[in-house]
């Protein structure tokens, strides 16, 4: 339909949308008429509207080209367009009548009978189901409207750290780790579940405005339970899977038959690249970078940014390892490696730093929202706590371990915490290393006073719940 020439037109046009119940349209454009101001173009009037927080600059822009249908798809209004990808296109939405905002992630119409790209979407959605975990983007629901599919996902106001990076370069040593080590966390509950990411990188870890980083698209997740099956092999095919900047060397040889520690030199190469301000081999083309990741060292982090300590480059030197067996076996000993340079208090992003939200969202926000966010920094005991089995210490690469097993660590097990509880957003190419001093094994001291408080409180709420348990018999 061709865009609208006057100010009657798009009116039609925005009473047919259904983006304004239309009492409230027909009360904002007599206001605009008794005040005096009642715009004189489509143009003006989508302006007015824009600022008044009845309808996104999204809207306005479709609307503008003659686009009004399309706005709606199931119980969700389609407010904003947050990010595309060959996995299929990311919706900011609010749910029609509980007003909470979510992402919707729809499967292109054109791939619905492309076989490896539905499975690949199901898969996608079947992995979300099963990890359920504060530093993971969760998954409400899978829906289907027609040949339309697409997953309901949770919302993350936020940025991604590649943005991040693009808007206030290289980032403080220990925020830097703290976030390093968020993305661990999660991590380490998909491999206990037997999940492999295959796509780690800054543009897929969300910070949201209370400091908690999200691990975003499970798109190219593999799973130990497809290996029986031959899945994951048959949907590869032979394809290079990842982003060439952050992907491992062997998943750029063979993507079907990886494991955990691909995901850990992902995360390597994104640690470098939030120290750096730059990726490994920020030169070249994709082929030739995917040639480097099995040949070339990349320049020493220590270089970009002198104040970084030894013994952190020695970590993302260990991560960048090109050997699978050269690099720590499980997210869990990456964590506690990170442990010296994320004691400190790490605060949660200042609003400079996060994109501005339209006023149509912030009113949705302001419908549902609860208190404001709370600092983030008091996660990093949290998450040690939560990370540390009951007894042992870091193991080097190449020592005994219980990698392959779901039991991690020698002691009781592993004691897990939710830190986004604790303390309170939404596409790439570029690797090696050089030798770094030998890394010293970290004799844990015991638990910090906050697990005996913990401990205390929780024995103590527990003997509370029985007391009452008796009193009601």
């Amino acid at each position: 339909m061709p865009a609208p020439t006057s100010v009657p037109e798009l009116l039609d046009r925005l009473r047919r949308s259904g983006l304004v119940p239309l009492d409230r349209l027909d009360g904002f454009v007599a206001g605009l008429q008794a005040s005096g101001q009642s715009p004189a173009t489509p143009a003006a009037l989508l302006d007015c509207m824009v600022d008044a927080g009845m309808i996104t600059r999204f809207h306005a822009d479709k609307l503008a080209a003659g686009k009004y249908k399309g706005f709606q798809i199931g119980s969700y209004l389609i407010l904003d367009q947050l990010g595309s990808g060959g996995m299929g296109q990311v919706y900011l939405a609010e749910h029609a009548s509980m007003r909470r905002l979510v992402a919707l992630k729809v499967l292109p119409v054109f791939a619905a009978d492309d076989a490896v790209a539905r499975e690949r979407f199901l898969r996608e959605a079947r992995a979300a189901a099963t990890l359920d975990h504060p530093n993971v983007v969760r998954v409400f629901d899978l829906c289907q409207e027609g040949r339309l599919l697409y997953l309901v996902m949770e919302y993350v106001e936020g940025i991604s750290l590649q943005a991040l990076v693009a808007r206030i370069g290289p980032l403080d040593v220990t925020a830097a780790c703290h976030y390093a080590r968020q993305v661990l966390y999660g991590l380490q509950h998909a491999n206990d579940l037997g999940f492999v990411h295959r796509d780690i990188k800054p543009a897929n870890l969300l910070l949201d405005r209370s400091g908690v980083v999200k691990i975003l698209d499970l798109g190219l997740v593999r799973s130990q339970a497809d290996i029986p099956a031959g899945l994951t092999h048959r949907l590869d095919n032979r394809t290079i899977l990842g982003t060439a900047d952050y992907v491992a060397p062997e998943q750029a040889v063979d993507s079907s038959n990886v494991d955990i520690r691909a995901d850990l030199y992902s995360l390597g190469a994104t640690l470098y690249f939030l120290l750096a301000g730059r990726t490994l081999f920020p030169d070249g083309r994709t082929a030739q970078k995917l040639v480097w990741q099995q040949i070339k060292e990349p320049v020493p982090v220590g270089r970009f940014r002198p104040e970084v300590p030894a013994g952190l480059a020695d970590v993302v030197h260990t991560l960048l390892q090109k050997r699978p067996e050269d690099r720590y076996r499980t997210p869990e000993e990456a964590f506690e490696a990170l442990a010296p340079w994320d004691d400190t208090e790490v605060p949660p992003p200042p609003d400079e730093w996060l994109p501005q939200l339209p006023a149509r969202v912030l009113a949705s926000r302001s419908a549902t929202a609860g208190g404001p966010p709370r600092a983030s920094g008091s996660t990093s005991q949290i998450l040690t706590i939560a990370m540390r089995s009951g007894s042992g210490s870091v193991k080097r690469p190449g020592e005994p371990s219980s990698v392959g097993s779901n039991a991690i660590g020698t002691g009781s097990g592993m004691r897990r915490a939710d830190p986004a509880a604790e303390t309170a957003a939404q596409a790439a190419d570029t690797l090696g290393d050089t030798p770094g001093p030998p890394r010293r094994g970290r004799e844990r001291k015991g638990f910090p006073p906050l697990v005996w408080v913990t401990v205390c409180a929780g024995a103590a709420a527990a003997a509370a719940t029985a007391a009452v348990l008796t009193a009601m018999r």
